[in-house]
């Protein structure tokens, strides 16, 4: 039998939809059912795009991703997208050689320090390569964290002080960084480039004070030293007010005196005794009211104070 639309060809079947008898340029066969082509289209469709999807999922490049908390710890692994605007991110991680494990981990961005999308996961990358761009569109700056380490960049958007997180790209382009996700709360300060060059002059200056200073030390304050190099900060700071007795205009004094009473604080927070820890935060605060560790400590600690009153009280209403 001749099909009516091709009547060249012979019929090889009929649509299951609808019947329609069809040579093979009228019949299609699909998952083992033969349509038409009227019935076959919407299913063609389905098809391309699902081709399509295929196609732009095998283009995507995972993400190469090195980890690094506040506490220290470092992870690598990879993804496939993450949005600075989420609470966090899953981490496909990789082992000691760099292969996958088939482990994937929630990261919280409130526990890291930065993200960092690098070329390789050991530093040693194909300088031949070309390695994804990023077209930093923002403002430079320079940015220190609670660890101290510095990194120079150019914010990938322009910069807000109010983002709990921001891109920068580092300056280097030869770094085996290519961009990094800074988290704000792992931050002691953000600068301008400027602002960064007086910060370097002053502390110049500032370390010429020292060494000038510190020609002769007293024997209080070579003691309050010694005291202080073996964490006996108690004995480190009678120490140092008899040095400070003594040389009562002393910068370098004072700048110990302060130093060693944010360590007492500190070791008060390790024994969770933070009524006590806020006492000593506050009297640097005192008499340094722009010493930014310490601010950050006294909001932390007021926070986590006014919690436990809250608890305490919360406990006694519902007994």
């Amino acid at each position: 039998m001749k099909c009516s639309h091709h009547p060249n060809n012979e019929i090889v079947g009929y649509c299951c939809v609808c019947g329609e008898l069809g040579c093979e340029e009228c019949i299609s066969e699909h998952e083992g059912q033969l349509y038409c082509r009227k019935h076959y289209r919407p299913i063609q469709r389905q098809l391309e795009e699902e081709r399509k999807h295929e196609a732009q999922r095998k283009k995507l490049v995972r993400q190469r991703l090195v980890v690094r908390y506040k506490d220290g710890r470092v992870q690598h692994g990879v993804c496939f997208a993450l949005n600075p605007k989420d609470s966090g991110f899953h981490l496909d991680l990789v082992d000691d050689n760099f292969a996958p494990m088939g482990e994937s981990e929630a990261v919280r961005f409130s526990d890291v320090k930065a993200v960092f999308f690098v070329k390789s996961f050991d530093g040693k990358f194909d300088k031949n390569l070309r390695y994804r761009d990023w077209t930093p569109e923002g403002n430079d700056l320079v940015v220190e964290f609670d660890d101290s380490e510095v990194i120079r960049g150019r914010t990938l958007h322009r910069y807000s002080a109010d983002d709990p997180r921001f891109f920068l790209i580092p300056d280097d382009p030869k770094s085996n960084n290519i961009s990094m996700l800074v988290e704000r709360s792992a931050l002691a300060n953000v600068f301008t480039p400027e602002e960064y060059k007086s910060r370097l002059a002053e502390k110049r200056e500032a370390r010429k004070k020292h060494k000038e200073e510190s020609t002769q030390l007293s024997q209080e304050e070579s003691l309050g030293d010694f005291y202080f190099e073996t964490r006996n900060y108690d004995a480190a700071i009678v120490q140092y007010r008899l040095a400070a007795d003594k040389t009562p205009h002393s910068g370098r004094i004072r700048r110990k005196l302060l130093t060693t009473k944010y360590n007492v604080g500190v070791q008060h927070i390790k024994r969770r005794e933070y009524r006590e820890a806020l006492d000593c935060m506050e009297e640097v605060l005192s008499a340094d009211p722009r010493n930014q560790h310490a601010l950050k400590k006294v909001a932390q600690l007021r926070r986590i104070i006014e919690k436990g009153e809250r608890a305490r009280t919360e406990g006694k209403t519902t007994g």
